[in-house]
């Protein structure tokens, strides 16, 4: 497969052109992107709304997929700080709608938890593209089995917590404009039982080589001021 020109990177994975109707997603740490795509088939079956899957290369490495018009909920939120609590509904609906859905028997549980439920484990404003035809969830390299407060938790902590690129967007999702959206978000769960999964996510996530030793520090930080709620 050779592909067009880079338009995105994301933490293991880039994202370059592929025709004019579609996206190259390819590994950078030779993950094989098979189960990946199966479970998107699997979203998409079930009506939840996800890029149409394209073909896979023999080594699994390289994922040719719709390519989605629209910027991601980051972007569109910078935009319009005054919706950002309005934003915070929209991925909390997200999560919703994902969590009704029985996880299929191939994907491994959780880390933390116990649930029969699909997970996204990355459910947060960077994997999420505000199309023509509404939002959009991308990047499902984390799915699993699961219980949803797990999922919460982990969006929880990551928009509070992690560190979020720019793109040349000045101070995006800082200070007020990311506390209206965390609000948002949060309020359309029982914090206490969402609240109770944080300590062990963190513990998951901190982990993660793909997370900064600032971040880490953030998410403990995040643990310890949620434990005391």
């Amino acid at each position: 497969m050779e592909p067009g020109p880079l338009l995105a990177s994301g933490r293991d994975a880039d994202i370059f052109e592929y025709g004019t109707t579609q996206v190259l997603r390819r590994s950078r740490n030779a993950r094989s992107m098979e189960r990946e795509a199966r479970t998107m088939e699997y979203a998409h079956a079930n009506g939840y709304p996800i890029p149409k899957i394209g073909e896979i290369s023999a080594d699994g490495m390289d994922l040719v997929m719709e390519r989605i018009d629209g910027t991601t909920m980051v972007d569109a939120v910078s935009a319009k700080p005054w919706k950002a609590k309005r934003f915070g509904h929209v991925l909390a609906e997200l999560h919703t709608q994902l969590h009704e859905l029985t996880c299929p028997e191939w994907l491994p549980n959780a880390p933390s938890g116990v649930g029969t439920q699909l997970l996204h484990l990355d459910l947060h404003p960077l994997n999420v593209m505000m199309s023509s035809r509404g939002p959009i969830v991308i990047d499902w390299g984390n799915a699993v089995r699961g219980n949803p407060n797990t999922d919460v938790a982990v969006t929880w902590t990551l928009m509070s917590a992690a560190e979020v690129p720019t793109s040349g967007l000045v101070g995006a999702l800082t200070g007020l404009i990311r506390a209206r959206l965390i609000r948002g978000f949060i309020a359309d769960f029982d914090t206490a039982a969402v609240g109770a999964e944080v300590e062990a996510v963190v513990a998951w996530k901190s982990g993660d080589k793909n997370m900064s030793a600032t971040e880490v520090s953030a998410m403990r930080e995040f643990a310890r001021r949620v434990n005391l709620r």
